[in-house]
């Protein structure tokens, strides 16, 4: 039987968020089903997730794997899985801060109404923050390339976001891995796309004590750059050296010399 409505959910070491987050997803009316990849954990995160009970007709699945897959990774097996399931919409979060069911449902509500690629609008949440960054100038400027600044630094990046199958099975289940790369494909498609709802994840998907991160700002950084530019280099293959952009007939060879070193 089809599925029509999916919560894909990835989790590593989760153990101390984990049912709260499955009985706030589970209790969001318009999902049928949750799909909970449990890689590399070594704590009570996969057990937890089993034994949790909805309290209503919503499904819970675990896929756990003892490899940790890498970042975002789990998303693109949740995809895969989700469609072999039968999913319409298909809606994804993280396992380490609880996003409340009332804002679940504006995605969902979103994609059942045609919107291809349904997105967390964080841009108006960071409008004031005294600097943005070269993550955000990554996100800016890859909305810019794709014809979206409208989007601002809205993109795969954040969740809550929601896809349709269509979008799913445009881009691949795999893209996902690579969050950027999957809104440029999802774009240079011609697919839906559009801030839907804003749910502020900003302060709650901050470390603590509690949340310590198992990666560096750093190498965070320096792996967010590295989509954006695995996006960027999918539009040079697809639209040209400039991306589309036109140089308004400038008469010079394709390759311009380097300008003169100076020693």
């Amino acid at each position: 039987m089809a599925t029509p409505t999916v919560a894909c959910l990835c989790a590593l070491n989760e153990e101390r968020t984990i049912r709260a987050v499955l009985a706030e997803v589970a209790s969001c009316p318009l999902v049928d089903l949750v799909g909970v990849v449990v890689n590399g954990s070594t704590d009570r995160t996969a057990e937890l997730a089993r034994s949790f009970r909805p309290a209503g007709s919503c499904r819970v699945v675990v896929l756990e794997m003892a490899e940790r897959l890498g970042h975002d990774a789990g998303r693109a097996v949740a995809a895969q899985w989700a469609l072999t399931e039968g999913a319409e919409v298909l809606v994804f979060l993280d396992t380490d801060f609880v996003v409340k069911a009332a804002d679940i449902a504006p995605f969902v509500q979103a994609a059942q109404r045609g919107v291809d690629v349904a997105l967390n609008g964080l841009s108006a949440v960071l409008a004031g923050w005294p600097s943005t960054g070269p993550v955000a100038a990554a996100r800016t400027g890859l909305n810019a390339f794709l014809g979206r600044p409208d989007l601002g630094l809205d993109g795969l990046v954040a969740v809550p976001h929601a896809l349709t199958r269509r979008a799913v099975e445009t881009v691949a289940p795999g893209s996902l891995a690579v969050p950027p790369l999957a809104l440029a494909l999802a774009i240079m498609a011609g697919l839906t796309v559009e801030v839907v709802h804003t749910v502020n994840t900003v302060i709650p998907n901050r470390p603590s004590g509690e949340r310590p991160r198992s990666r560096t700002a750093g190498e965070m950084s320096d792996l967010i750059l590295g989509d954006h530019l695995e996006a960027i280099s999918a539009i040079l293959a697809r639209r040209g050296a400039r991306g589309g952009f036109s140089d308004l007939g400038r008469k010079v060879g394709p390759h311009r010399p380097l300008a003169p070193r100076q020693d």
